[in-house]
């Protein structure tokens, strides 16, 4: 039963304690006592926890074992991974925030898959087929009359997209309130925040050592839990930018930088968390010498940081403006300063490289298979299989490329036409979705910004290299991507829904009071 506001110790005065008795108010006053329907949304409420807590689970541990690169563990979090999302539509039921972003992305993917199995059935259109099926035939008497020049290959890879595609669609099921939402974020931040703990623990005691293997490349660089330092530089990037954003939420109340009174020692406490394991990710991010790396993650950190920084200014404070801006810059050196310190090895490599990296070679091949193949493709999965085609003396006679080096071209390579229309569809769809939460919402409007940066982060270092590719770190970003998306949406899907412009979150500015209407319903029946 719940207390009457004279009981409490300010007489309910508090913003916490307001919503309260508003609740009790909308669930039947003092005399309210629990029904079946109560208990049930109680159990019901603890059961889409257990889920959110699990898909958390499910996403870091895709990417734990070397990024999910081998067969077995992929098997293990594909099945992992549907069935949550089975569950989650029957418990969750449709998205409640964002159902626009959640329609567009299963059509988008619907249209991927069906172009996919297009590629390896029979084509009754002999232009389309691909050329090489008449060079077997004349040499063996065997041919198929497909797109794809390895159909088997093709039908294997479109699991690759499915996984984080399901990832996203789960995430936008199960992130229906901002405090959810948040919770899943702050899993993630701290899961990547201690997988650079390790790594640099690793690294400096172990670097000959990867996972309890011996290491069989980048040997003079931090790879963390990933073979590749490149696809390591953009996980700790995006881990950086998740936890300066919990470390800012929880610093600024504690140290009296709000319109509250400074916090309680939870706050403070979590506040020195996640901002020594934001510098953990940094140092890491250092230490892979991955040049795109520091340089994308520095480009979103300088666009992301000062706004994260105006934010430590109390509205009440004198010269607002002049302030904010001082914060701002104060946080742009602060990152210059560590890259310049930390960064030296990354700096003096790309300093020493220069312009003489073998992906221009790789491109350049590329660009010329793609001119042969750029309508129809040549079949999502092959370009391992295309490329050494069209492979020059340029880029030597040894090892074998699997990767383009650049996520685009591949694409374009791989589906054809499909692939850039798709992908711009894509980019509209993200910067529309981010535009409604920085228009749309106040106390959490960072999240908006947030999603765009560590966006920008993905795309940018997939124009020089292949992290999204990786199923590990797909899996992870498009978790990341999803919960910051309903965040964005919420508010917008509650004024249409309910008729109010105005939700209990959004009264709140702490971190642990930003709370759901749902969600004290649940925890005070």
């Amino acid at each position: 039963m719940f207390l009457d506001a004279s009981e409490w110790p300010d007489g309910g005065r508090t913003g916490l304690q307001r919503s309260q008795n508003s609740c009790r108010e909308k669930l039947g006053g003092v005399g309210w006592r629990p029904t079946f329907q109560s208990w049930l949304w109680a159990v019901t409420d603890r059961l889409k926890t257990m889920l959110a807590g699990l898909y958390s689970t499910v996403v870091l541990s895709a990417v734990i074992p070397f990024g999910l690169v081998d067969a077995a563990p992929l098997a293990v979090v594909a099945i992992c991974l549907f069935s949550l999302s089975i569950a989650a539509f029957f418990v969750f039921g449709e998205p409640r925030r964002a159902r626009w972003v959640f329609c567009w992305a299963l059509l988008l993917f619907i249209s991927t898959s069906v172009w996919i199995m297009i590629q390896t059935v029979s084509s009754p259109w002999p232009s389309l087929i691909n050329p090489i099926w008449k060079d077997a035939n004349a040499l063996t008497g065997l041919s198929r009359d497909t797109i794809s020049v390895a159909p088997a290959d093709t039908l294997t890879s479109l699991l690759y997209v499915a996984l984080p595609v399901m990832t996203f669609l789960t995430g936008l099921i199960i992130a229906d309130t901002d405090k959810r939402a948040r919770r899943i974020l702050k899993v993630l931040a701290i899961g990547a925040g201690v997988i650079s703990v390790f790594g640099l623990g690793q690294f400096l005691l172990f670097p000959a050592m990867l996972l309890g293997e011996s290491k069989r490349y980048y040997f003079d660089s931090l790879t963390a839990v990933f073979v590749n330092r490149n696809t390591a530089a953009t996980f700790l990037g995006l881990g950086f930018l998740m936890l300066a954003t919990f470390a800012s939420e929880n610093g600024r109340t504690y140290f009296g930088f709000s319109s509250y009174p400074p916090g309680r020692f939870s706050e403070g406490f979590s506040f020195w968390l996640f901002a020594g394991l934001g510098l953990s990710c940094l140092t890491a991010l250092m230490l892979t010498q991955s040049r795109a790396g520091l340089f994308v993650t520095g480009l979103s950190s300088i666009i992301y940081l000062p706004y994260l920084a105006s934010q430590w200014i109390a509205p009440s404070s004198k010269f607002v403006l002049t302030r904010r801006r001082l914060t701002a810059c104060g946080a742009v050196a602060l990152v210059v300063v560590f890259i310049a310190i930390f960064g030296g090895r990354a700096i003096l490599r790309a300093d020493q490289r220069g312009a003489d990296d073998d992906r221009f070679c790789i491109w350049s091949d590329t660009m010329h298979s793609l001119s042969d193949n750029w309508l129809q493709g040549t079949g999502f999965g092959t370009f391992r299989t295309v490329f050494s085609a069209y492979r020059t003396s340029n880029c030597g006679i040894g090892g074998i490329i699997d990767r383009a080096h650049n996520s685009y071209l591949e694409g374009f390579l791989t589906l054809g036409i499909l692939s850039p229309i798709i992908t711009c569809l894509i980019f509209l769809i993200l910067l529309q979705a981010f535009w409604i939460g920085y228009r749309g919402r106040r106390r959490l409007r960072h999240y908006s910004l947030l999603g765009c940066v560590g966006s920008l982060l993905a795309a940018a270092h997939s124009v020089v290299d292949f992290s999204i590719q990786i199923p590990g770190f797909a899996i992870f970003f498009m978790a990341f991507l999803a919960n910051a998306i309903s965040i964005c949406c919420g508010r917008e899907e509650r004024t249409k829904e309910n008729g109010k412009d105005v939700s209990f979150g959004s009264k709140f500015e702490r971190p642990t009071d930003v709370l759901e209407y749902d969600d004290l319903k649940a925890g005070y029946t």
